[in-house]
């Protein structure tokens, strides 16, 4: 396995992201699935020029700058989040993304990281693993509390009394 397929993920992501933004056409602006179609295809000329030079770098260099590249894409879905979720102030839609896009793809991304690095023997800084378990700890957390809102703890409080 190559660390090339982070790089694929990543690209597919961009792809999802232009997608989704493209039907969001009210609530986001209008260059902005261009944006990430650009950073697609920055993506795959990634993939081009990293097979030219895959005998020249090794293959920890080649598995940092593509999980570098992937989280150049998990960040711009989580902006895409909180755009949503403050400049349009549209929360019902910010707490769909959250749940159906932000989530998934942060938990996937994670364990492709972590799993990857973990098989091919990359040497990866010793608090990781646990800030990574952390993160999605927190990430699960905040997702379950927004897409429950503030209703139905309410009315769990109304079942105690």
């Amino acid at each position: 396995m190559l660390p090339e397929l982070l790089a694929m993920i990543s690209s597919d992501l961009f792809l999802v992201l232009s997608l989704l933004t493209c039907l969001l056409d009210e609530k986001v602006p209008k260059a902005l699935p261009y944006i990430f179609q650009i950073a697609a295809l920055s993506g795959f000329g990634h993939l081009v020029v990293s097979r030219l030079f895959m005998t020249e770098f090794d293959e920890t260099m080649r598995y940092w700058y593509n999980v570098f590249y992937l989280g150049i894409a998990l960040t711009s879905i989580v902006a895409v989040n909180i755009y949503l979720a403050t400049s349009k102030e549209n929360w019902t839609l910010a707490k769909v993304w959250s749940g159906a896009v932000t989530f998934p793809t942060m938990i996937i991304s994670v364990l492709s990281v972590y799993s990857f690095g973990y098989l091919q023997g990359a040497i990866l800084p010793p608090l990781l693993p646990p800030m990574l378990l952390a993160f999605t700890c927190i990430m699960l957390t905040v997702t379950v509390g927004v897409l429950l809102g503030p209703r139905f703890f309410d009315k769990s409080r109304e079942v105690r009394n």
